[in-house]
């Protein structure tokens, strides 16, 4: 959330496609009219996006008011203690008259403050005398479609903002976006303190460039404040930045993985879901799990043939007869126990 004398639209950062699709809709929905859905990851600017539309459109020098699911807010005057859901709602309503109430993560908007929150759309698209001058913005998680269908979200207050909805990318899907964001909120933190703005080296950028930000914007800007308070030089270098990035674990394609090293991770993971049960016979089961497959793509690769088979398998037809008989491929139907399974979800 952005403190009352910074400007929203000085951090909504648009190098990136994605993020230029997101301007165009602002653009195309200032007008104050019809309510707005911003839906995207925690983190991603949602609110952000929100603040920039409340400027960009009419109501741009009357109240933004922003309220959590429950219809309380900063900019809400306390509701008392034996005011029911509704009432909260209408009060939000008036606190934000002539200008735009954001309610955050809709989908957690209880039944009646949903219906009262329709009503209040409606009157005011019918141009009810008695309806609030509001402009309703709300924000969604990326599954929001999930929920209508759930029942979570009432798929009558959905429809009211279905024809304008913005969805606002994560930080990863705007890498065009980092290098400007970084400096912006670097340079905002370094005000705070009272100090001149370091400089960012490319070695660094390359640094969060690699990063895949799961926190989003929000987790950038955690960032950028620790590298200000941790970084005394003029200069942010490529090991600022490793000092202060989680350690996450990395992504490899399975075909750049060497064999050894996909039984290795598939082990890692048996081993940890079967911490504290008893395990037996762990040799023996990871051994057959090797061999049925093989064994399966062996046999479809000769059509069945176990002489064929034997003889690039490098064993005597007897003993293959052997094994896949111990191993049950004939009938699959095994039961099997606790590590059988962990190695499935591993």
């Amino acid at each position: 959330m952005l403190h009352g004398n910074l400007r929203a639209h000085d951090f909504l950062v648009a190098e990136s496609p994605a993020m230029r699709a997101v301007v165009a809709k602002l653009d195309a929905y200032a007008d104050g009219g019809a309510p707005v859905l911003i839906s995207g990851e925690h983190g991603c600017g949602r609110e952000l996006v929100a603040r920039v539309l409340h400027h960009r459109g009419p109501r741009g020098r009357g109240k933004f008011v922003a309220v959590r699911p429950t219809f309380d807010g900063a900019d809400v005057p306390n509701a008392p203690e034996t005011g029911d859901a509704c009432e909260r709602a209408r009060r939000a309503l008036r606190a934000a008259s002539g200008g735009t109430l954001l309610v955050k993560d809709v989908s957690d908007l209880s039944g009646p403050s949903q219906r009262t929150l329709r009503r209040a759309i409606r009157d005011r698209s019918r141009g009810e005398r008695e309806a609030d001058d509001v402009h309703v913005v709300a924000t969604a998680d990326v599954d929001v479609d999930r929920a209508v269908e759930a029942k979570i979200v009432s798929p009558e207050l959905y429809e009211l903002f279905a024809a304008r909805r913005i969805d606002v990318p994560p930080l990863r899907d705007r890498s065009d976006d980092l290098e400007t964001l970084c400096e912006r909120w670097v340079k905002h933190y370094a005000a705070e303190v009272g100090r001149t703005k370091p400089t960012i080296s490319s070695r660094a950028h390359d640094r969060l460039r690699t990063y895949p930000w799961p926190g989003n914007v929000a987790e950038l800007k955690a960032i950028a404040r620790r590298l200000v308070v941790r970084v005394a030089r003029s200069r942010i270098e490529a090991g600022d930045v490793d000092e202060v990035l989680p350690v996450i674990a990395a992504r490899v394609p399975l075909e750049d993985l060497a064999f050894e090293d996909m039984v290795a991770a598939k082990l890692a993971g048996l081993l940890a879901r079967i911490d504290g049960y008893p395990a037996h016979d762990l040799y023996d089961k990871v051994i057959a799990r090797v061999e049925r497959p093989l064994f399966d793509l062996v046999l479809a690769h000769t059509g069945g043939n176990q002489l064929k088979a034997a003889e690039i398998l490098g064993l005597n037809r007897n003993t293959l007869r052997k094994r896949l008989a111990e191993l049950g491929m004939k009938s699959r139907k095994k039961k099997h126990g606790r590590e059988d399974r962990a190695l499935d979800e591993a």
